[in-house]
């Protein structure tokens, strides 16, 4: 696997992949708003020619917020996830960031896992964030 800045070429799997993880699909205008965005970093991770994975995330006044990030539900727990995370880390680090930010549904366990087993505390909830769910928001310091 290998993580790549983000291209066209890989957009309908990453819109496959959205739609098999959340219950509220970004859409493909959103997608391609992020990729013309000069701020926002969009990395996808790729296997065989094939987007497996994709982070979406921007280093802002020294500070990394993470807007949507995703593995294949088929291709979980196979590190993919922590490598991305890896990556964001590396990156927000190069560019002065003092921590990173990111909100999670309170119901999603396995991401919950994740992101602890990566260092990121619970510092706040956000009600209804998710509109039927509130979001655990979540802080990693660099």
């Amino acid at each position: 696997m290998e993580i790549v800045d983000f291209s066209a070429f890989y957009l309908e799997d990453i819109i496959e992949i959205e739609k098999k993880s959340f219950p509220r699909p970004w859409t493909q205008d959103m997608f391609l708003h992020s990729a013309a965005n000069e701020v926002i970093y969009f990395k996808t991770a790729v296997k065989n020619a094939k987007a497996i994975g994709y982070c979406i995330f921007w280093v802002v006044g020294g500070e990394t917020e993470i807007l949507n990030i995703a593995v294949d539900p088929d291709l979980r727990g196979k590190s993919y996830g922590r490598q991305m995370l890896e990556c964001v880390y590396e990156i927000s680090k190069n560019n002065g960031s003092k921590s990173i930010f990111l909100e999670v549904r309170q119901s999603n366990a396995a991401a919950l896992s994740l992101y602890g087993s990566f260092g990121f505390e619970s510092i706040g909830v956000r009600k209804k964030y998710y509109i039927d769910e509130d979001a655990i928001v979540m802080r990693k310091g660099i």
